[in-house]
């Protein structure tokens, strides 16, 4: 019996729309290849470029914020998603990583829809104003417990939050790594807080959270 392949089923599904911005993803391979192990440029998976207009209709989404930009990949797939009157904030900590974003996002004519962040997002947040449609959280997961007060200040009723680098906690990427504790705590709060409804996702390990 042959083997599966879900990319190429995907693929086979989804066709072109996996390539969207994909210069951009293998942009951030390199980099990061490049740099070494210390780089933490680590793309969203094509198979997850469909997500973002789902989401966009779901939440009438005119107003994104990544908190973990990177070279910009995701910001562009928000930004693509939006339309043209959308608007995307993205936060990077790494400046590097802001100008190399800022210069891929301008070569796409995608500026006057992304907002490149420069700083770390616990220290970013406070000066931002809501409510966002769809919030990405990406970043450092032993953070996640302090980004949950902003999360509730910058969302509104029938705003998403998708939760990424849940890894740590369910053996995804190893066992070794730090932040377990952070991120149970980090879900146990979002899944009993009656102001959202969480959805944990198997495999990639994410959490999809619905204001309500």
């Amino acid at each position: 019996m042959s083997k599966i392949d879900p990319e190429s089923e995907l693929r086979a599904i989804y066709g072109a729309k996996l390539d969207l911005h994909r210069d951009l993803y293998d942009a951030s391979n390199a980099h990061r290849s490049a740099h070494g192990e210390d780089c933490d440029v680590y793309p969203s998976s094509p198979a997850q470029a469909p997500l973002w207009p789902l989401l966009a209709a779901l939440a009438g989404g005119r107003r994104f914020l990544e908190i973990g930009c990177g070279l910009g990949y995701t910001a562009a797939n928000m930004a693509s998603a939006g339309g043209p009157r959308c608007r995307v904030d993205t936060i990077e900590a790494n400046p590097v990583h802001a100008d190399l974003a800022e210069h891929g996002l301008a070569r796409k004519r995608l500026l006057s829809r992304v907002r490149v962040l420069r700083g770390a997002g616990l220290k970013v947040l406070p000066n931002l104003n809501g409510p966002y449609d769809v919030i990405f959280l990406d970043a450092d997961w032993r953070e996640y417990p302090r980004y949950l007060p902003h999360l509730v200040r910058l969302t509104r009723r029938r705003s998403i939050i998708v939760t990424a680098n849940l890894s740590p906690l369910f053996g995804g990427w190893g066992t070794d790594l730090p932040g377990k504790d952070q991120i149970r705590a980090y879900l146990r709060h979002l899944v009993r807080d009656r102001r959202f409804r969480t959805y944990i996702t198997r495999g990639e390990w994410h959490a999809y959270s619905l204001r309500v």
